[in-house]
């Protein structure tokens, strides 16, 4: 469950390549994230939720 003080920022939808599944990353979201391109994300799992993280 999300915490109250949560805000989306954006939806996007998955697609298929090949076997794997990929999201776009949104310019806002990278922009928030201070993340572009050949940089590193990293995906954690947290009390149920998923959380995204730049990795520095």
């Amino acid at each position: 469950m999300m915490s109250g003080n949560c805000k989306l920022l954006e939806i996007v939808k998955i697609s298929k390549r090949g076997t794997s599944l990929r999201i776009t990353l949104p310019k806002k979201v990278a922009e928030k994230l201070s993340i572009g391109s050949e940089e590193f994300l990293g995906f954690y799992s947290v009390n149920g939720e998923i959380v995204v993280r730049r990795i520095k």
